[in-house]
């Protein structure tokens, strides 16, 4: 029964090459670039609440999450603070 099997999906060349072809993985779909913020809509470099504030609340415009747009808004009001004390020595 065995060979009968065999002899049947080999019987056409049309069979044949469909019995060996494995389906070819498909690519992977392109990841979109992130936007960054200097191009589309820069934050204030401030250390007040005001820009803070302003910074916290473009972020989450974009689309972030709330922790991470504190973040993002704390990092801000640090290199805010560090270019005003670079020049005071």
């Amino acid at each position: 029964m065995l060979k009968r099997l065999i002899k049947w999906l080999f019987q056409t060349d049309k069979r044949k090459k469909d019995f060996f072809d494995f389906p070819i993985a498909k690519p992977r779909p392109q990841v979109k670039k992130a936007t960054t913020r200097k191009t589309t809509m820069p934050l204030k470099k401030s250390t007040s609440k005001e820009a803070f504030k302003s910074n916290v609340k473009a972020e989450l415009a974009a689309g972030k999450k709330p922790a991470q747009a504190v973040a993002i808004a704390y990092s801000e009001k640090r290199e805010a603070a560090k270019k005003t004390t670079k020049g005071k020595k």
